[in-house]
C-alpha cells in the first residue's frame, strides 16, 4: 500500500517496496560435478545398468518412500542431472510442486555424487565419457552471433517513407514491386 508524502510538498504518492525476508534457510545451489558428461551419461539407449542403480537407490535414499512408493519418479532426477547447478527454482518455473522440487533436487545431488564416485574410482570411464563430451560439444551447434542483412540494392526513399507512416499495405506493394524489378 502506498502511503502520502511525509510534507505533502509534493502532490504524488511514494510507492511501498516490499521488504525482502531474512528469515529461513538461504536456498542451498550447489555445483553438478558431472553437468558436462551427463548427456552421454543418460542417453537412454547406451545408458549403462551402473547409471540406473545410482539413480534408483538415491531416489529411495534421499526422497524416501510414501506406502511403498518412491516419492520421486527417476526421469525426473535423471532431468534434473542435467542442470549446471542443483538449484530449486528451475523445478518450480517448470510448474513443479515446492516440496516435489526440493526432493527431486536432494535425490539428484545424492545420485550426482554417487556418479562422480563412481567414476572417480574408474578413471578409463570417466575418461571415455569426458571425450566423448568434448566431442559431442565440437561438434554440436553453436549460437553465431547474428549479423544484420544489408541489402545488395538500396531501396528507394519513398517506399521507405511508406513504412515509416504506417501504411504497410502499400509499403509491402510498393517493396514487392520494387523486388520483382530486380528479378525480370
Amino acid at each position: 500500500m502506498a502511503k502520502p508524502f511525509v510534507l505533502n510538498l509534493i502532490d504524488h504518492i511514494e510507492p511501498d517496496l516490499p521488504v525482502p525476508s531474512r528469515r529461513g534457510r538461504k536456498p542451498a545451489v550447489s555445483d553438478n560435478p558431472i553437468a558436462h558428461i551427463i548427456a552421454e551419461l543418460s542417453f537412454p539407449d547406451t545408458r549403462p545398468l551402473w547409471f540406473d542403480d545410482i539413480v534408483f537407490g538415491s531416489c529411495l535414499t534421499s526422497a524416501g518412500q510414501s506406502g511403498n512408493v518412491c516419492n520421486v519418479a527417476m526421469d525426473e532426477v535423471v532431468g534434473a542431472l542435467h542442470l549446471r547447478t542443483f538449484e530449486v527454482q528451475p523445478l518450480l518455473d517448470a510448474g513443479m510442486a515446492k516440496r516435489k522440487a526440493q526432493r527431486v533436487i536432494a535425490a539428484a545431488r545424492h545420485a550426482a555424487h554417487g556418479l562422480f564416485t563412481y567414476l572417480i574410482r574408474r578413471p578409463e570411464l570417466l575418461e571415455r565419457f569426458e571425450k566423448e563430451a568434448r566431442i559431442e560439444a565440437k561438434l554440436a551447434y553453436s549460437h553465431v552471433a547474428l549479423v544484420p542483412y544489408t541489402p545488395l540494392k538500396e531501396v528507394p526513399r519513398h517506399i521507405v517513407e511508406l513504412r515509416e507512416a504506417g501504411d504497410y499495405l502499400a509499403y509491402g506493394e510498393a517493396l514487392r514491386e520494387f523486388r520483382l524489378q530486380g528479378i525480370h
